[in-house]
């Protein structure tokens, strides 16, 4: 039976005044390192389609699942739209504190996590991992999914190692639960979720009778979990573009046919590149020292330490195969197992030596400044991989001088409406502009591609009436027109792409 007042009993004998003053410091240097200067990296491509998407969803019930057009689960345009409605003149502020949301439950179940195997030690140095690791950091900042998913990964790893061990129904109902609101993020999470049919690794030897008794009820503690997935999932089928989901996954993974064909395709790219890009977005200091720790668990703690090497080696084994496609978000989890790890030999190695724990916090703390101060007050310079900068920062993907358009545009609509026409009708630059536009600005978008000398024709009677402003997004050599005026080129850091400004005349 539930009873609110045993849970507080328990937290009262596991946490003092002293912890809740430690527990404030955490919550507060969270939300301090996700919300300063949040809304000033330019904004990213799918950033865009998908405020777009929840701006829709928000002002028409009618598409509410207009994600899955693009074969894209809807829990992301849900969970974005009441961000929206608290900051109507700024959507990219909205949407992006949808992902530090995601963050901060991600956060508590690091916390839970460690907490429930570690003890209260544990579950600080993890918390402080977790807050000052950029690939955490950088992703809590992005109105993206990647962020949602690592902390579905990280509560469904919680949830399977309370069900094991504890064999009770309500916490296989929370597991359903939580499973399919991430399989409602993100097609990924089923994987996750099948991940948990190993969790049998983690029961104690004993008689063969006992073990399989417990084996079999966790399995159907497992099954009525799913079942409750399953259903949230199947949710999407009201729309008719449900089946774009799987044409959508085939985009980023091999079918077993291709598989067949050609089982070594993308395996020696995906094979370094995850590594590389783990250790990159980690500041490399998380991974070496979790190294250390995967070894001491695995030595000292044989079962936990099996599962969770489960945990991390079937998807890398699995994502060198499959992956057509391969970017640092897809695979952030890896940075939180490696955070279980680190703090794992860090509590261990405390029992030898204090000097030596504090020496490693200090290097932690050291290993990542730069990473965080850029990510914070310097997004220019943030040492991404390459792969990342060109995406967020420097290639045609990032929206820097796009908010600086809109501005512009806002000032002509004080005497006369403006119509943007734009290079680019999917993300760049059509959406992305969007996410710009306010509910009260005389400023429409019409999106081509391409964007042609027959579209300055076609809206050339616009000019008796509004501004007509020219966007190209793509483009770096403008064919010459007497139609358009140069106003403006926003040159993106590195100077390998830009946003070009134009307005079109009589």
């Amino acid at each position: 039976m539930f009873d609110i007042f045993k849970i507080i009993k328990f937290l009262k004998s596991k946490f003092t005044f002293k912890d809740l003053l430690f527990i404030s410091l955490i919550i507060i240097l969270f939300f301090a390192t996700r919300l300063i200067n949040l809304d000033k990296l330019p904004i990213f491509t799918d950033e865009g389609i998908y405020i777009h998407w929840a701006k829709v969803a928000w002002h028409d019930p009618a598409w509410r699942f207009i994600s899955l057009t693009d074969g894209r689960q809807p829990l992301q345009t849900w969970g974005t739209i009441p961000f929206l409605k608290l900051f109507p003149n700024n959507a990219l502020l909205g949407g992006r504190l949808f992902a530090v949301g995601t963050g901060f439950f991600a956060l508590t179940g690091l916390f839970s996590l460690m907490f429930y195997l570690f003890g209260k030690k544990a579950a600080y140095i993890a918390s402080f991992l977790y807050i000052f690791t950029p690939y955490f950091l950088f992703y809590d900042r992005l109105a993206l999914m990647d962020s949602g998913i690592n902390a579905f990964v990280i509560w469904i790893l919680f949830l399977s190692i309370l069900m094991i061990r504890n064999l009770t129904l309500d916490v296989a109902l929370i597991f359903g639960i939580t499973s399919g609101m991430a399989m409602l993020a993100k097609s990924s999470a089923q994987f996750f979720m099948g991940l948990s049919v190993l969790a049998p690794i983690l029961l104690n030897k004993e008689k063969i009778s006992n073990l399989s008794k417990k084996i079999i009820n966790y399995l159907f503690l497992f099954f009525i979990g799913a079942v409750i997935a399953v259903v949230m999932y199947n949710v999407q089928r009201l729309s008719p573009f449900f089946h774009y989901i799987g044409e959508k996954n085939h985009t980023f993974i091999y079918t077993i046919p291709e598989l067949i064909k050609e089982p070594f395709k993308s395996v020696w790219f995906n094979f370094y590149s995850i590594p590389y890009y783990i250790l990159m977005e980690s500041a490399f200091f998380v991974v070496i020292v979790g190294l250390a720790g995967w070894f001491m668990l695995l030595k000292n703690n044989v079962r936990l330490g099996l599962y969770l090497s489960a945990w991390t080696l079937i998807p890398y084994i699995i994502f060198c195969f499959v992956a057509k496609v391969m970017y640092p978000r897809y695979i952030i989890f890896f940075a939180s197992l490696f955070s279980i790890y680190f703090t794992y030999y860090l509590i261990y190695i405390s029992k030898k030596s204090q000097k030596i724990s504090s020496i490693i916090m200090v290097l932690f703390f050291l290993s990542v400044a730069y990473f965080d101060y850029t990510i914070l007050f310097d997004y220019k310079n943030i040492p991404l991989p390459a792969i990342d900068r060109g995406q967020y920062i420097t290639g045609g993907s990032s929206g820097y001088g796009i908010k600086e358009v809109v501005e512009y545009a806002r000032k002509f609509s004080y005497d006369r409406p403006v119509k943007i026409l734009t290079e680019g009708n999917f993300g760049m630059a059509g959406d992305v502009l969007d996410t710009f536009i306010r509910p009260t600005d005389r400023i429409t978008i019409s999106a081509y591609w391409p964007l042609t000398e027959k579209e300055f024709i076609d809206n050339k009677y616009l000019l008796t009436s509004e501004h007509v402003l020219v966007v190209y997004a793509y483009q770096e050599n403008i064919p010459k027109s007497s139609k358009i005026r140069f106003i403006q080129k926003f040159e993106k850091p590195e100077n390998k792409s830009s946003i070009q400004l134009f307005e079109l005349v009589k």
